[in-house]
């Protein structure tokens, strides 16, 4: 007994590295580290946005975090896409063949960039009957969020553009690119949101309007250095490609990349609708759930990191060939995503009273709203360690369509269904809706792990 839970804490560390025709050696932990830190900045971009705005005023904050929802929505789209993509990338460059693999890359950012750009433009000018008719904001918290998703949803396409390089970046193993850029663009959001609201010196920028014109000016000068340093990579990305593609390629971009596309749209549109149902219960309850969203967000990012960083792992062995090492890396993942999600998870549960009032000066009766819901968080995490490994495991090994049904069917009938039947329905509010998200966690996961053990996931792969 003792030598199966010591196995079950301990990390075989020759499962988890991987050495190129080349002989570079990446390991598991190379990846999962920069990213949960670029995860973590990225985080940010919207959370210090809030942060700094509770302190100017409660109802800022609540309109800065709802409109936000629907900017992560156009981000994770467009992030799910190239991550599809990158499944053609990652498997071609396992197989050794680095031609095939920057034409993939090539393709997906203008594919990306073009559908992000069109997107962006169309949301901006729906603003109002976003804010207010599908996310119940009223009054002044409405007007607020009106403004801000207006600016930042119309240059959207930058933001875009960033998740495709950083796609890219690691699917070739180079992710600290992706930190120093994080690095830089959360670094100047934060002085230009303290600069807007706390006013050192005379601006012309003011509010929630200038704090959206301070986050895209910072995506924006993270877009051209991130530009700079993806072309000085030599990676072989190429115009040809774009202007001359390959139609077999296009065709397997639309294979891998839709099914991760239309299942993205249908887990955030599922997203909004829960939002939009929590919206109903009141602005006071909209800004809690803004704030737990901000806190849990960095607990989400550590599984999301383990996910990412195996995903690559798993492309690189299946374009090998090596299925059954592919096999196994996916278990030790699991092993990290538990630990560090659920160990998180609890920590913020247990000091959530200090970590909200320190964060964003929460009063006590948002105080009162939270804490139950961080504890219900710890049992939500462990079915979402498992959620977001086995995810990223399958995409990476070619079972996209698989990974949508799933994920389209429990986010729908487990998360809206149950959010609107425990929240509204039965009268458990909040609480009632945290309980539907549990619930749509764990269903996904168990699908999900059942799949990898069966390896029906290995007749899907890319590479013949």
């Amino acid at each position: 007994m003792n030598a199966k839970i010591k196995k079950l804490f301990t990390i075989d560390r020759s499962l988890t590295q991987f050495i190129d025709d080349e002989g570079r050696k990446t390991t598991l932990l190379n990846l999962m580290i920069p990213l949960f830190l670029e995860s973590a900045l990225r985080i940010l971009m919207g959370s210090v946005n809030s942060v700094i705005m509770s302190r100017f005023t409660q109802t800022a904050a609540g309109a800065i975090g709802t409109a936000n929802t629907i900017i992560n929505f156009m981000s994770s789209l467009f992030a799910m896409i190239s991550s599809g993509v990158t499944v053609i990338v990652v498997q071609n460059l396992g197989a050794g063949n680095r031609k095939r693999a920057a034409d993939a890359a090539s393709l997906s950012i203008a594919i990306c960039g073009l559908l992000s750009l069109v997107l962006g433009f169309i949301l901006s000018l729906m603003s109002r009957q976003l804010m207010g008719g599908l996310m119940n904001l009223t009054g002044e918290q409405l007007e607020e969020a009106v403004e801000y998703f207006r600016i930042v949803s119309r240059y959207n396409i930058f933001t875009t553009l960033i998740s495709v390089f950083s796609a890219i970046g690691r699917s070739y193993g180079r992710t600290k690119i992706n930190l120093v850029i994080s690095v830089l663009m959360n670094v100047i959001n934060a002085l230009m949101s303290m600069i807007v609201v706390f006013r050192p010196f005379e601006t012309p920028l003011h509010g929630v309007t200038g704090v959206a014109i301070g986050r895209v000016t910072a995506v924006f000068i993270a877009f051209l250095v991130n530009l700079i340093l993806i072309l000085r990579i030599r990676i072989g990305l190429n115009k040809e490609a774009v202007l001359h593609p390959d139609m077999t390629l296009i065709g397997d971009i639309i294979r891998y990349g839709l099914p991760s596309g239309i299942g993205t749209i249908s887990y955030s549109v599922s997203m909004i609708f829960s939002s939009a149902i929590i919206g109903i219960f009141g602005s006071t309850v909209v800004t809690a759930n803004t704030y737990i969203n901000s806190v849990k967000s960095f607990s989400t990012a550590l599984g999301i990191s383990a996910g990412v960083a195996t995903s690559v792992l798993i492309g690189w062995n299946v374009g090998r060939g090596d299925m059954e090492k592919a096999y196994r890396v996916n278990f030790e993942a699991i092993k990290i995503a538990l630990l560090t999600n659920v160990g998180f998870s609890t920590i913020s549960a247990v000091f959530a009273k200090p970590i909200f009032r320190a964060m964003f000066g929460a009063s006590d009766e948002i105080l009162a709203l939270v804490q139950p819901i961080m504890f219900i968080e710890v049992i939500l995490n462990i079915g979402r360690s498992v959620n977001v490994v086995e995810e990223s495991s399958l995409r990476a090994a070619g079972d996209v369509v698989y990974q949508m049904i799933v994920g389209m069917a429990s986010c729908w009938l487990c998360s809206v269904l149950f959010c609107y039947i425990n929240g509204v329905v039965l009268g458990y509010g909040l609480i009632g809706c945290w309980f539907a998200f549990l619930l749509d966690e764990w269903v996904r996961a168990s699908f999900y792990l059942y799949r990898w053990i069966s390896r029906k996931w290995m007749e899907k792969r890319i590479i013949r």
